[in-house]
């Protein structure tokens, strides 16, 4: 093969017409190891991506109407996980922030929210647990870390709500922040279409834990 006529013939073409070539070159060059790799039965890690793809893609899309029923800057997930064990083999339990959406400007914080050990935040996650982690002014927290740990986000309003399995273990914690300013009544108002004269803030925060639930069980169970 000669690849110097193969450099000419490309020079002057597109820069991803270049790169699909080259991508599909190397596959042919590796197509008998890659071929091997596959009949060892690795494929079978691969075959539900495109699901789950497609799942996360419409978490995302439910998490971004959150976003913006709530008038919030940033929507998420953190879901827990065992990262690693203890010394006398016990589960070390931790918890990553798996799906976030932001709206312009904001600067997502989920690289930063990863394997993070549930030791660290235990009234954070309680208060979540018992549905009372909705602040309307993060100053107003009492647990000291939970309040630095947020306003080091640039946090001013939050709302977090629980989803549990079906067997009633806590799976995942759903949550919405105000970045930068705190939650705007009015805006929340106009974009859920409530008149102010039937505005409820036990209701509203029914409104938010029915979406999570929406979220979590499509997060959980939808097929493909």
């Amino acid at each position: 093969m000669d690849f110097a006529k193969i450099i000419q013939a490309l020079k002057g073409a597109r820069w991803y017409l270049v790169l699909f070539l080259f991508l599909s070159f190397s596959l042919y060059l590796l197509k008998d190891s890659v071929g091997s790799f596959l009949d060892k039965g690795t494929n079978k890690l691969f075959e539900n991506v495109p699901s789950r793809i497609g799942r996360d893609v419409i978490v995302n899309e439910l998490l971004n109407d959150v976003m913006y029923m709530s008038g919030a800057d940033r929507a998420y997930i953190f879901r827990f996980h065992n990262g690693q064990n203890y010394f006398d083999g016990s589960h070390k339990l931790r918890m990553s922030c798996e799906y976030e959406v932001v709206s312009a400007g904001i600067e997502p914080q989920a690289k930063h929210l990863a394997n993070l050990p549930t030791s660290l935040y235990p009234k954070f996650i309680s208060e979540v647990i018992a549905g009372k982690m909705f602040y309307e002014d993060v100053d107003s927290i009492k647990d000291l870390t939970t309040k630095v740990t947020l306003k080091a986000q640039g946090i001013k309003s939050i709302a977090v709500a629980p989803f549990f399995d079906n067997n009633g273990n806590l799976v995942a914690m759903i949550g919405v922040d105000y970045v930068g300013r705190k939650m705007d009544l009015e805006l929340i108002l106009q974009r859920q279409k409530i008149p102010a004269s039937e505005w409820n803030q036990e209701d509203q925060k029914q409104r938010f834990i029915d979406a999570v639930n929406s979220i979590g069980d499509t997060m959980i169970n939808i097929q493909f």
